[in-house]
């Protein structure tokens, strides 16, 4: 299988709006962008999470990457998106360690520690997704961060090795062409089976803060739409969206 372009940059603002932005040329040009094309830099300097979150690497040591995808999914459903690409992400990290969890809504965890982040933007035609951005900022070879961060690790620091940042990158795209039938098939029932079975603490009993009160719940699963459901110890029950809810570490 033939890998799609990738297009390196020293450094840029951000890997998510410099791929937009060449959609959009090819777009406006008439021209078809191809799918798994990617944008990868050596430093961001406006590197986004979810929400207002800025996310720290230092230049040259971790994978900043972001992927162009055309995803067979209902725009009410797009969360089967971001479930894809999470398992793909997992399935990439377990070749090199164990026990990768995926956090709710679209972290990588191990060990209660963040390996990775992903940051997703859709671009919607009718009731279709257009086009699909997924961003990953992974700490790879990263051994030094700033203190203010609460729980970060790369994988370096699990494994004590030095990984190819354009290997891994290059493995990503791989496999997400791999997988990519899940998609197309709209096998829905396995991604959802396949993203429930790794979610981080699932069916077990921790602290989070719901509607401003720090309550004891476990996750249960998912909605149809991709938000979370929780069980109190007293058999209450929440169904969360994003920014509704807040884990405590």
């Amino acid at each position: 299988m033939m890998l799609p372009r990738i297009q390196h940059l020293p450094n840029t603002l951000s890997t998510n709006r410099d791929l937009e932005q060449l959609i959009h040329s090819a777009l406006d040009a008439g021209c078809d962008f191809p799918e798994f094309s990617a944008v990868m830099a050596d430093f961001q300097v406006a590197g986004r999470g979810q929400g207002t979150n800025r996310w720290h690497s230092t230049a040259g040591l971790n994978l900043l990457i972001s992927i162009c995808f055309r995803p067979p999914v209902p725009a009410s459903r797009q969360f089967l998106f971001n479930e894809y690409f999470a398992i793909a992400v997992r399935q990439l990290l377990s070749r090199c360690t164990c026990d990768v969890k995926i956090k709710w809504p679209n972290d990588i965890y191990m060990n209660d520690r963040k390996l990775a982040g992903i940051l997703i933007e859709h671009s919607v035609i009718g009731d279709r997704l257009g086009y699909s951005i997924a961003g990953l900022g992974l700490n790879v070879n990263e051994t030094d961060f700033p203190v203010d961060l609460p729980n970060p690790v790369s994988l370096s620091q699990i494994t004590g090795k030095q990984y190819d940042v354009h290997e891994i990158a290059a493995q990503l795209i791989s496999i997400c062409q791999s997988s990519y039938s899940v998609l197309k098939e709209e096998n829905w029932e396995k991604l959802e089976s396949d993203f429930l079975s790794h979610l981080y603490r699932r069916e077990e009993w921790f602290f989070y803060m719901i509607e401003n009160h720090e309550v004891e719940a476990k996750i249960t699963g998912m909605d149809v739409y991709g938000r979370l459901l929780l069980e109190g110890r007293e058999g209450e029950k929440w169904c969360c969206g994003m920014k509704e809810i807040k884990f405590i570490i």
